[in-house]
């Protein structure tokens, strides 16, 4: 996926580019008091092109993992009509995208 977002030009810079939503998805939640992260994110593949799945999981007091929420980082262009709610991504958005966006 970064070699793919890199060949089109959106690997890096603001809004809709891989690397700004993936920072933006690392740094949810923040850390604990003790420094200890509160929130973990993990990706998984979708079945839309260049896209992933997500779950956010959050640190309970005794130290356990438990499931916050979840999502997709999906690959928006032509191919689905710009974030128009067609396949392959079934997702819509509000205004016409080409790149990455968050769905929850």
């Amino acid at each position: 996926m970064v070699a793919h977002a890199k060949a089109i030009g959106l690997y890096e810079g603001e809004n809709d580019t891989l690397k700004n939503r993936l920072d933006y998805l690392a740094g949810y939640g923040g850390k604990r008091e003790d420094g200890s992260d509160k929130t973990r994110v993990r990706l998984f593949k979708d079945f839309a092109p260049y896209s992933f799945g997500f779950v956010i999981e959050a640190r309970n007091a005794q130290g356990e993992w438990s499931t916050w929420f979840h999502g997709g980082l999906l690959f928006h262009g032509a191919h689905d009509g710009n974030g128009n709610g067609s396949a392959p991504t079934l997702a819509v958005t509000l205004s016409p995208v080409t790149g990455w966006s968050i769905h929850t």
